[in-house]
């Protein structure tokens, strides 16, 4: 039976003369059957027009659906009627791993737990939910979400194209009267009957449209289709798809008895999508809480080192002004914080109370290693350089500035040119390398210049020094004891540097 149909299709199409009597027949029996149909009614056989009375089903479609039209182009209602749909048909077992999930059931945990244990918990869970949610499950879930994809398929049709073939003036969403649907040409409207069979197919009166009403309801706060008159609808486009009466009308008029309009096979893949926002939506909270700890330790830290609360000296590149950036979803100034705190400690205490120090030792020291003397010296040499890249870095991301203006122009044009999202990454992702680099190398430096005075404060200490053989000297020639003053600053850097490793996280 295929192959007879195969062959009759490329007969029909190659020309082949001998095939003009069977065509014929086949014509015949098309509007044979189009005369038993029950919505004969729907098409003039002698003029070969749709009737207005199919045009005025169409707009009762359209009525009926337009306000789910509405709801589904609202991103934020979606999302939550996959979420509702997904599970409403998933097992106890798995909802309540869900449930352990949920942010508020994790905020309550966090009360009674330690970050690192809440941290472990959350891990488990996402591993059970894993092995719950299996093959099986997300094949019921994506089967019971083609309902919604169904309906998604036949709101996306262009009802206000179609009326347009009538009336040039009608505006979409317009209900308060109804257009006069004039006969119309079959040929003039075929690939919008072939669309319209296309994206009303996969709708099923079978299914309970009623609760997936009531599902769309909770989400909207109000009754945005009637329960009868949706349905009765539902079941009234799977009538005209068993009668073929639409197909039947488009073969006799463009004289094919084997038209077929374009036939989908829906298949949504939600459950596996969902599982992954879940998941998703789990690595967040542990994120938030190691960010909750990284700040909480940035702050002993910050005040372990500095003495001043004004800790602002970077104008451009700065947290406050990194944030339009984030909230575009595109890259931001990761290391913002971490080179204001540089540049900081530069200022208050490398090009003051360090150098002070470390020009005592170096320059009035006996050292019995110069390798060790010369080795301090340069670190402290490149920690006073590195105040220049630092502000060649803020001056550049300026509004004057090379990057910083491209950066401001880019920000202005995305959202009407989604393109310029690619200029914005590239051109912070370079800045967020070159800061990088900056703290790395300050930080490399301070761990050597830290090396060495933790090595001079364990000879001070010794009965017979062995690296600096005048100590007293030094200590003559310090406002405080040099011992004193080498232990604290020991301590600052340290700080600075487990600082900076937190920054760079």
């Amino acid at each position: 039976m295929a192959e007879d149909l195969m062959d009759k299709v490329f007969s029909f199409f190659s020309g082949d003369g001998s095939m003009t009597d069977e065509k014929q027949n086949m014509l015949k029996q098309t509007a044979k059957e189009l005369g038993q149909s029950k919505y004969s009614r729907f098409f003039k056989l002698r003029s070969e027009e749709v009737d207005p009375s199919f045009s005025s089903f169409l707009f009762f479609v359209y009525k009926t659906i337009y306000p789910l039209k509405v709801f589904m182009q609202d991103q934020k209602k979606m999302a939550m009627l996959r979420h509702m749909v997904v599970e409403a048909c998933i097992d106890e077992k798995i909802l309540e791993t869900v449930n352990r999930l949920s942010t508020a059931a994790l905020d309550t945990q966090a009360k009674t737990t330690s970050g690192e244990d809440l941290i472990g918990a959350i891990q488990k869970d996402v591993e059970k939910l894993k092995n719950q949610f299996d093959i099986g499950q997300t094949t019921i879930v994506d089967n019971q979400y083609e309902m919604v994809s169904a309906i998604e398929q036949l709101v996306s049709y262009n009802f206000s194209g179609f009326f347009k073939k009538f009336d040039s003036h009608f505006v979409d969403g317009s209900f308060a009267i109804e257009p006069k649907f004039p006969a119309i040409k079959v040929i003039l409207i075929v690939d919008q009957i072939g669309d319209f069979l296309t994206v009303s197919q996969a709708l099923k009166p079978e299914d309970d449209w009623v609760d997936f009403l009531n599902v769309v309801k909770k989400i909207d706060g109000r009754e945005i289709a009637m329960p009868d008159q949706f349905c009765q609808m539902i079941s009234m486009l799977r009538e005209i798809h068993t009668s073929k009466i639409l197909e039947l009308m488009v073969q006799y008029t463009v004289r094919n008895p084997v038209w077929q309009w374009k036939h989908l096979n829906l298949h949504e893949a939600i459950g596996e999508s969902w599982l992954s926002a879940k998941i998703a939506e789990a690595n967040a909270y542990i994120l938030k809480i190691n960010t909750a700890k990284k700040n909480s330790q940035i702050n002993a830290l910050t005040k372990e080192i500095f003495e001043s609360a004004d800790l602002v000296r970077l104008e451009n590149y700065t947290v406050h002004l990194s944030e339009p950036y984030r909230r575009k979803n595109v890259d931001y100034f990761l290391y913002a914080e971490g080179l204001n705190y540089l540049k900081a400690f530069l200022d208050d205490y490398v090009e003051k109370e360090i150098k002070e120090l470390c020009d005592i030792l170096l320059i009035r020291g006996q050292w019995t290693n110069n390798t060790m003397a010369r080795e301090m010296s340069e670190a402290m040499h490149a920690l006073q350089e590195s105040q220049k890249p630092i502000l060649d870095l803020d001056t550049v991301m300026s509004e004057d500035g090379a990057d910083g203006g491209r950066l401001r122009a880019s920000l202005l044009r995305i959202d009407r040119d989604s393109t310029q999202a690619r200029t914005i990454n590239s051109i912070i992702s370079k800045v967020n390398d070159d800061a990088k680099d900056i703290i790395t190398d300050a930080a490399q430096s301070l761990i050597v210049v830290g090396k060495h005075l933790k090595n001079l404060i364990d000879d001070k200490q010794k009965k017979h020094p062995e690296l600096m053989v005048n100590w007293k000297e030094l200590d003559l020639a310090s406002k405080e004891p040099i011992v004193q003053r080498m232990v604290g600053n020991f301590k600052r850097i340290n700080y600075f540097i487990q600082l900076m490793h937190l920054c760079t996280m």
